[in-house]
């Protein structure tokens, strides 16, 4: 009787312990914003939607497929956004004018991080991938 109880026991154990493992990585919004003096760039994206802004105004909206959002959570995924505020940005052009400057917010798994600033032009290495992925989206 005792085995019995035991490996009920463990069999209960092992599947609740196995469902409550299939949470899924994934973010609910990223939002790339680019500014310098007289011109700005957005990308926002948010649930299944992709909006891209020049100087505040709507320029492209469309609806992005799984496969797409699913690219940019493993991209995403092998950057860990808990350390986005970590990356150090190659160099500092925006500082002065020279380049935009542009920062990256990105909601995961419910949590706010955000970027340091960075060039439009010459983003932190480990974001290179990723935030190409996303500037073809909107060309």
């Amino acid at each position: 009787m005792k085995k019995i109880t035991l490996l009920i026991f463990a069999n209960c154990f092992l599947f609740f312990s196995c469902s409550s493992s299939k949470h899924i990585d994934r973010f609910q919004k990223i939002q790339y914003k680019s500014i310098t003096r007289g011109y700005s760039t957005q990308i926002l994206l948010q649930g299944d939607t992709l909006k891209y802004f020049q100087n505040n105004n709507e320029t492209l909206s469309l609806i992005i497929s799984k496969e797409v959002k699913n690219s940019l959570n493993k991209l995403l995924k092998k950057v860990y956004p808990e350390t986005l505020h970590t990356l150090k940005a190659p160099s500092n052009k925006f500082q002065y004018d020279g380049a935009m400057h542009t920062t990256l917010e990105i909601i995961w798994n419910g949590k706010t991080y955000k970027s340091d600033s960075f060039d439009d032009d010459n983003p932190p290495k480990k974001l290179s991938p990723f935030i190409n992925f996303l500037l073809n989206l909107v060309q």
